[in-house]
């Protein structure tokens, strides 16, 4: 699926074509960065009322990221305003590709909460956290599932066994182990190798990892 494509399927979801594509008032004569990326991200994702604060942290992030990201954003909004579309699927399209770019750039970190590329096999990756409570991809949910944390119910709500389950019952005094639980590991023990290479990135698999350590043993 190419760049396009994916952005014309973001903005045509039910909760974002049904809010009318206008500029905030209150915004309109505040031209600093983030207020423009907020009236961008506002007129992208149909919503209204979106939290300033995570557009000036967006907004910093992105430009710390691609230096050139101030002036893209500057003439993504030029062309957003004088598009004269208030259809989103046609506004997609009078876009050329480096809009489109801009464009995922700022309304991807809106739904998923963070910019960059995480990495699940290196030490550090690109990625930048921007919100949590208000990542827009949980709100299609909201009615009928709550956003995920850590701590759904309360401190120590884990100890007790959730309704409708049949368990054994739990330890005596688990309450009170805290870090001092039967199974605490009281030290962190060193990685194994080739696990390491892959967290490292320098290898993909178990039998690339291996194969490395047995190069640099010969």
């Amino acid at each position: 699926m190419n760049r396009r494509r994916f952005l014309q399927l973001m903005v045509a979801g039910p909760m974002i074509v049904s809010a009318p594509l206008q500029i905030p008032l209150a915004l309109a004569s505040d031209n600093t960065p983030a207020a423009t990326l907020l009236r961008a991200s506002e007129m992208l994702t149909g919503r209204q009322g979106l939290d300033a604060s995570v557009a000036d942290r967006l907004c910093q992030l992105l430009s710390k990221q691609n230096s050139r990201f101030p002036g893209q954003l500057a003439r993504l909004m030029a062309h957003l305003q004088s598009a004269g579309e208030t259809d989103r699927q046609r506004l997609v399209d009078s876009l050329d590709d480096d809009d489109i770019n801009t464009a995922l750039a700022i309304i991807s970190p809106w739904y998923l909460g963070y910019t960059g590329h995480p990495s699940t096999t290196k030490a550090t990756d690109d990625a930048e956290f921007v919100t949590f409570l208000s990542a827009l991809m949980y709100e299609p949910t909201r009615d009928v599932t709550l956003r995920p944390s850590y701590a759904r119910a309360g401190s120590d709500y884990w100890a007790e066994v959730p309704q409708g389950v049949n368990a054994p019952p739990m330890p005596v005094g688990i309450r009170q182990w805290g870090e001092n639980a039967p199974a605490a590991a009281k030290t962190i023990p060193a990685p194994d190798a080739p696990w390491l290479l892959m967290v490292q990135g320098k290898a993909r698999t178990l039998a690339e990892a291996n194969a490395l350590l047995a190069a640099e043993k010969k």
